[in-house]
């Protein structure tokens, strides 16, 4: 299975295959809070940000306010909320180094589902309900993305 996380606007797309003995993907889409772990084994995602401008930007993102990033995979398609980034309850967005051993380290990304649908349509009866409610700011996300 191909994991797909892109951002359109930025251009920028990152690609996992769970083929590779090295990655473990984990969804977790069913849950009260829908999220994602990918485990990367000896496999250092920061430091190969370093090098890479599609991690380095997705990695830059993180903590950020954009709805822009969307992960894919086995016909599922999600907007990620990377707002909260290592606070919060579980599961916390993370991207952590895992050190099993001196030969044996890694990284875990926990990535957190929006609540914010890609569908437009849904998009646009959320707007409405945010304006019936009074929820301004989400009703002025939710119009924004609605305009792209």
């Amino acid at each position: 299975m191909i994991i797909l996380i892109y951002n359109a606007k930025l251009k920028v797309e990152i690609i996992f295959d769970t083929k590779a003995d090295w990655i473990q993907f984990t969804p977790k889409h069913y849950e009260e809070i829908p999220h994602i772990t990918i485990e990367m084994k000896e496999f250092d995602f920061h430091w190969h940000s370093l090098s890479c401008n599609d991690c380095k930007q997705f990695i830059d993102s993180l903590g950020s306010d954009s709805l822009n990033w969307i992960i894919g995979y086995d016909n599922n398609v999600y907007r990620l909320d990377l707002k909260n980034f290592g606070i919060g309850n579980y599961p916390r967005n993370q991207l952590t180094s895992t050190h099993l051993s001196e030969y044996n380290s890694g990284t875990r990304l926990t990535l957190r589902f929006s609540d914010i649908p890609i569908d437009k349509n849904k998009m646009i009866r959320l707007l409405k309900e945010a304006e019936k409610v009074e929820d301004y700011e989400k009703a002025c996300k939710l119009r924004d993305l609605i305009n792209e």
